[in-house]
């Protein structure tokens, strides 16, 4: 591979960390301005009743939310390492992707509950997201594998 398409890749990858990066500090900002500013639009309302669902779907929300910027950096650097090393799609990545299928569940199912949580409702929602992102993040797994195994088979081929 040409240095110019790696030099390309490797601005995407710094673009991609950017703009999640972005997307991560304004979920950490309008979590922490929902729980500590009453005069936020919508201010967090405590429910001594469901009090343990709610931190469980804030920490989810927070967690899942790391986690998926984390993977991301992750993948990015295996990947940017990988074609500095001439492989186009290394290996470890299709664990890394298939991983990021639960955290993606996990964070639909943390994004279905929030608002009701923030609102001290006790309802337990489960919307399309919550089958739909992981299965598509499931697929890309497969494509990357099929990717790997194609891209492994030409280098053996040669």
């Amino acid at each position: 591979m040409n240095s110019s398409t790696q030099k390309s890749i490797k601005r995407l990858s710094v673009a991609i960390l950017i703009i999640g990066g972005l997307t991560l500090l304004y979920t950490y900002m309008q979590m922490v301005s929902q729980l500590w500013l009453d005069n936020f639009i919508t201010p967090m309302v405590w429910n001594p009743d469901v009090k343990g669902w709610q931190i469980f779907i804030l920490a989810a929300r927070f967690i899942g939310v790391t986690l998926l910027y984390l993977m991301c950096c992750i993948f990015l650097c295996r990947t940017n390492k990988g074609l500095k090393d001439g492989i186009i799609f290394p290996k470890s990545n299709i664990a890394l992707i298939r991983w990021t299928a639960l955290v993606a569940a996990l964070l639909a199912f943390a994004n279905a509950n929030y608002e009701a949580v923030v609102r001290g409702e006790s309802a337990l929602m489960i919307d399309s997201n919550f089958i739909l992102f992981p299965l598509v993040v499931l697929l890309f797994a497969g494509l990357y594998k099929l990717a790997y195994l194609a891209a492994e088979d030409s280098n053996l081929a040669i």
